[in-house]
């Protein structure tokens, strides 16, 4: 359920530092930390949880669908927002020169309802969809966020997210093409102190997990996708309070001088997803059957 921007609600405080996840971050400042509130739970493989990393933490890079990222080229010009909706996706894509005769000719029609494999394709090709990426792998997580650097000049972050509501999560084809048919997000993109910020209805979205990959690469990388669905996002800001009625997301500030030994991590315990094999299944499986090799 939705909740409206109420600034008499006593819980207007919370809403007020409720965006991206802001009162759920945790920071990790040593290996040991690390180690004890992270690696160790995905060890032990007895939760359902799902990773995300990001090379930087900054305001400037919030939780959001890639194809949020340039606001201007879903509103019309001189209109002041744009619904997206499964129509208003798919015409999209269709605006991308023979991007869409591409894909339907490759892989099959798609249309309003039958949008993933579209969106799929569209998030891991030309970086543009309503889904963000998370992995069940914490290695993948850490390698996409430190790049496989040995240095760092600034914070590196990780989500994590646990499915608290199971009616949130889908493996099932069906479950996901639904949920993409009824997906509607309005968009504002308004001048830095705009009085109508004020007067703007605000909500926080429905959350789902569709665990369904959709080519190799995405089942190598473990991938999986989070759809964030009938909120409001104002310029990069919406309110993240209500997604924790269907999952808990933490998002750790992962320290800088830590970085190092994580990226070392991974080399150590799975070189296959070190960053130079997660674009390169052949190399990878190439990786693990030496490391196998070296092991016995």
């Amino acid at each position: 359920m939705n909740t409206e921007w109420n600034l008499t609600s006593p819980d207007t405080l919370v809403d007020d530092l409720d965006y991206d996840f802001s009162v759920s971050e945790i920071v990790i400042d040593s290996f040991q930390a690390f180690r004890d509130q992270i690696y160790l739970p995905f060890l032990e493989k007895g939760q359902r949880t799902y990773y995300r990393g990001e090379r930087i933490n900054s305001l400037t890079r919030p939780l959001l669908p890639t194809i949020f990222r340039n606001r201007k080229a879903l509103i019309s010009p001189g209109a002041q927002y744009a619904d997206i909706t499964a129509d208003s996706l798919l015409e999209f894509y269709k605006s991308q020169g023979a991007y869409y005769s591409l894909f339907c000719s490759a892989f099959g029609y798609a249309g309003k309802y039958h949008m993933y494999d579209l969106c799929a394709f569209s998030q891991h090709y030309i970086s543009c969809s309503p889904l963000i990426d998370f992995t069940k792998s914490l290695y993948v997580a850490l390698s996409f966020g430190l790049k496989g650097k040995s240095e760092f000049v600034d914070d590196g972050l990780l989500y994590t997210v646990e499915i608290s509501d199971p009616d949130s999560y889908t493996n099932d084809i069906i479950t996901a093409e639904c949920w993409l048919n009824d997906y509607r997000v309005r968009v504002y993109d308004l001048p830095k102190g705009s009085h109508e910020l004020s007067s703007i209805p605000r909500t926080s979205p429905d959350a789902h997990l569709i665990d369904i990959a959709s080519n190799d690469r995405m089942k190598f990388q473990q991938g999986v996708f989070l759809l964030l669905d009938q909120f409001t996002l104002i310029n990069q800001l919406y309110l993240t309070r209500n997604v924790r009625s269907s999952f808990r997301i933490t998002k750790y500030i992962l320290n800088k001088d830590v970085c190092p030994e994580l990226t070392a991590l991974v080399e150590k315990m799975a070189p296959w997803y070190s960053f130079s094999n997660l674009l390169d299944i052949g190399n990878g499986i190439r990786t693990a059957i030496d490391y196998k090799r070296v092991e016995l």
